[in-house]
């Protein structure tokens, strides 16, 4: 089963539950108000402005680590009450990945599973998308087809397209039927619940604004990582009786030079994972694939 039926009070319905576990996605749902959503914003904003450049490269990922308001958000009770009906009541951080897409660029993201690279030993995994500004189809939206999740993981290849948001341009290698996807458009404050085997996709942001959003990676502490003996999380909600994963820094500035030093270190092991049974493995590897570089 996906999902965890403990004796307590829960925010997901029945029915929402069994879509969950038929489709592996659920959406839309309301975690923030727009004006929440749009103080986030500001303050995702106000930091480029004042550092001349937008976020880039490696600092889009584990960014809970560099910056309050990424901590805030992945620890918003809302958020965790959703991924406790699904998890249960022991829930770790393994990630959080920053979406900003630009308009024009071109980037996108190909047809993938998070499962077939991220080394994590079940499937017990929940991310959860939220929407900072407008995610639509003009955008670049994400797109997901319902029930895919149920078909176990499946080969995927490497294509290290530049154009390719994700780390090794890894896109999978079989027919799909893209045709029959459903395309996820949220409003500000509002995310999506999608299992760590569902295949996705984004297209280019082919409108004249910026799409930002973000993904928090969800666990339970049981999880174990197999690409590599080092591995960092972060224990939001319950207990870890486990002690599988190192513990994580908590940011108390954006950007703060011992947050930095942190963020590197936990870097050179994420690189070990994201590029195993590649010769990019490590560090200087995550620096010159797609989604780590400068853009």
């Amino acid at each position: 089963m996906l999902r965890w039926r403990g004796n307590v009070t829960r925010t997901l319905t029945d029915q929402e539950l069994q879509t969950y576990e038929n489709d592996g996605l659920l959406f839309p749902i309301r975690v923030f108000s727009p004006e929440e959503a749009a103080q986030f914003l500001s303050k995702w904003e106000a930091f480029e402005h004042s550092s001349g450049s937008v976020v880039q490269g490696k600092f889009r990922y584990k960014s809970h680590l560099l910056f309050p308001f990424v901590d805030q958000i992945m620890r918003e009770p809302a958020i965790l009450d959703l991924v406790e009906d699904i998890l249960g009541p022991d829930i770790m951080v393994w990630n959080v990945n920053l979406y900003p897409k630009e308009p024009g660029d071109g980037r996108f993201i190909s047809w993938h599973q998070d499962s077939a690279h991220w080394g994590l030993d079940n499937n017990r995994i929940v991310s959860v998308w939220v929407a900072l500004s407008p995610a639509t189809r003009e955008n670049g939206c994400m797109r997901m087809i319902r029930g895919s999740h149920r078909l176990g993981t499946v080969p995927h290849i490497d294509t290290w397209d530049p154009a390719n948001i994700l780390t090794r341009g890894q896109t999978i290698a079989q027919p799909l039927g893209e045709e029959t996807a459903t395309s996820i458009v949220l409003n500000p404050g509002e995310c999506s619940l999608h299992h760590v085997q569902m295949k996705h996709s984004s297209p280019p942001n082919h409108s004249k604004e910026r799409r930002v959003a973000l993904a928090v990676r969800y666990i339970t502490p049981s999880t174990r990582q197999q690409h590599h003996d080092i591995d960092f999380a972060t224990l939001v909600r319950g207990e870890d009786a486990h002690g599988h994963f190192m513990s994580e820094r908590r940011p108390s500035a954006n950007m703060e030079p011992e947050a930095i030093t942190f963020h590197e270190k936990v870097a050179k092991s994420q690189g070990k994972i994201f590029l195993h049974g590649t010769e990019r493995a490590g560090i200087q590897g995550l620096a010159e694939t797609s989604s780590f570089a400068t853009r």
